[in-house]
């Protein structure tokens, strides 16, 4: 049983060059490069969305203070 779907995309020729240079010069292959840059985007994403909720809760008054060791931190 297969464990992962195959996607097939389109690139313009240059970035189809530059990534099978960079998989090349990361030791990887161009699946496993387009995989960690999917990756990387999606956890961007969240963080993206993590920030919009911080900036709303704080704008609304809503924001939740740490209290305790975790608020030396901040």
């Amino acid at each position: 049983m297969r464990t992962s779907a195959i996607v097939s995309i389109s690139l313009p020729p240059a970035l189809m060059l530059q990534s099978g240079r960079i998989a090349k010069k990361q030791h990887m292959t161009r699946s496993e490069l387009v995989r960690t840059a999917l990756r990387r985007y999606v956890e961007e994403q969240g963080a993206l969305t993590a920030v919009a909720v911080y900036r709303a809760e704080q704008e609304l008054g809503k924001l939740k203070i740490l209290k305790g060791s975790l608020a030396s931190l901040v």
